[in-house]
C-alpha cells in the first residue's frame, strides 16, 4: 500500500523548488475547492476561475504559511476571498448592465440543474437567507468537510464563535425548513 505524503511534506518540497509537489497538493484539493467555489459564485466557469486564482495565490504565498498551520483551512480561506472578489466583479458588471450595456446572462451549470427539486431549492433558499457569517460556517463544515478548529483558522475567528454560529445557523435553518415541512437539520 502506497503512503501518500502529508500536506506539510508537500509544502516543504514545493517551497524547496519541487513544482510537482504543489501539483499533488492542487490535485488533492481541486474538487473540494471547485464545489466550495461553486456554492459561492453559482456559475461553473466562475468557480473554475476562482479555483485557479486560489491555487495560484497559494503557490505564490506558500512560504508565508505559518509552520504548523494546517494547509487545508488556509487554502479554503484563500478560495473564499477569491469567491468574494468574483462576486464583487460580477456586481460591477451587473451595475453596468443596468445602465444599458449588454452582458450575457449566465447559464445554469449541470450541478444547479440537478438540484432543482423542491427539497434542494428550499434548503438553498434557507441557506441563502442566512447572514453570511452563519452560511459560511455551515458550508465550510457540512459541505467542505472542515472541522470546527479548521473553520476557526480559515475565517480568523475564535473556536467558540464557530460553535455559536453553527448552532444559531442550524436553529434558523430548522425554523425556515419547518415552515416548508423539510426539517432536515439534526
Amino acid at each position: 500500500m502506497k503512503v501518500l505524503p502529508s500536506d506539510d511534506a508537500l509544502i516543504e518540497a514545493a517551497i524547496g523548488g519541487c513544482s510537482e509537489a504543489f501539483g499533488v497538493l492542487a490535485a488533492r484539493y481541486r474538487d473540494a475547492l471547485s464545489a466550495f467555489a461553486y456554492r459561492y459564485v453559482r456559475d461553473a466557469d466562475d468557480a473554475g476561475d476562482v479555483v485557479q486564482e486560489a491555487l495560484l495565490r497559494a503557490y505564490q504565498h506558500l512560504d508565508s504559511i505559518e509552520r504548523g498551520r494546517a494547509f487545508r483551512p488556509w487554502l479554503f480561506a484563500i478560495a473564499r476571498n477569491a469567491s468574494f472578489n468574483t462576486l464583487r466583479k460580477r456586481k460591477r458588471v451587473d451595475a453596468r448592465a443596468d445602465l444599458g450595456e449588454h452582458v450575457p446572462s449566465p447559464t445554469p451549470g449541470p450541478e444547479e440543474l440537478a438540484l432543482r427539486d423542491d427539497r434542494a431549492r428550499a434548503v438553498r433558499d434557507a441557506l441563502a437567507a442566512l447572514p453570511e457569517r452563519y452560511r459560511a460556517v455551515l458550508e465550510l463544515h457540512y459541505l467542505s468537510g472542515l472541522r470546527y478548529r479548521e473553520i476557526a483558522l480559515a475565517l480568523g475567528v475564535p473556536l467558540g464563535t464557530v460553535k455559536t454560529h453553527i448552532s444559531r445557523a442550524k436553529d434558523r435553518l430548522r425554523s425556515e425548513l419547518e415552515g416548508a415541512r423539510l426539517d432536515l437539520i439534526a
